[in-house]
């Protein structure tokens, strides 16, 4: 899930971030009768596990991907201990830190298959925005959310014109994959609203 890969960040931030996306092998497994139902069986398992963001529902049955972002690691191994346990047959990758998602996998008996790791960013980094004004765009792997829209809901939570919550709960609905962590988002929109004059 190479979109997931580029999320900036501390580290300790970086902690309370990782996302979940289960799909269906083409070609191998994905014209099974029932293979739709297990898919849809692991958006429910995603959701009865606390996600701070998920694929929107009514997207559960014509999306090929369900992805849902938590911010809490034992959530995580719920998570793979529910899949282990129902044994679906259908691919999950998780993204976020390599040292806890290692440890998170290795507690419940499994072995990595593939490591993806982002190498970072070239070219004339001097055009980007801010890193804290990436922290918050990078979370959403298409670049749906703006810069130009954070600095906007930035300036409208230091005028007073909406709070830090709702500005969090905006700028991820443009990210429709579900991998925009509101939570972390608000942690960063404070930060950034002193940041802004």
């Amino acid at each position: 899930m190479t979109h997931s890969l580029h999320r900036t960040g501390k580290i300790n931030d970086l902690k309370s971030d990782y996302i979940i996306l289960a799909m269906l092998a083409a070609g191998i497994n994905d014209k099974y009768p029932d293979a739709k139902q297990k898919l849809l069986r692991v958006a429910e398992i995603l959701n009865q596990n606390n996600p701070v963001n998920i694929i929107p529902k009514p997207a559960w049955k014509i999306s090929p991907v369900i992805t849902a972002t938590f911010i809490d690691i034992e959530m995580v191994k719920n998570v793979i201990q529910t899949l282990i346990q129902e044994d679906l047959g259908v691919s999950i990758v998780i993204s976020g830190l390599i040292s806890e998602i290692q440890e998170a996998v290795k507690e419940t008996g499994l072995k990595m298959h593939t490591i993806h790791l982002s190498l970072g960013t070239f070219g004339r980094k001097e055009l980007l925005p801010s890193e804290e004004i990436l922290e918050i765009t990078t979370m959403c792997g298409h670049h749906c959310v703006s810069p130009q829209s954070v600095k906007y809901y930035v300036e409208l939570i230091k005028s007073g014109k909406i709070s830090v919550e709702n500005a969090a709960k905006k700028l991820s609905k443009p990210c429709v994959c579900g991998i925009f962590n509101p939570t972390r988002a608000i942690a960063l929109l404070n930060k950034l609203s002193g940041i802004f004059s």
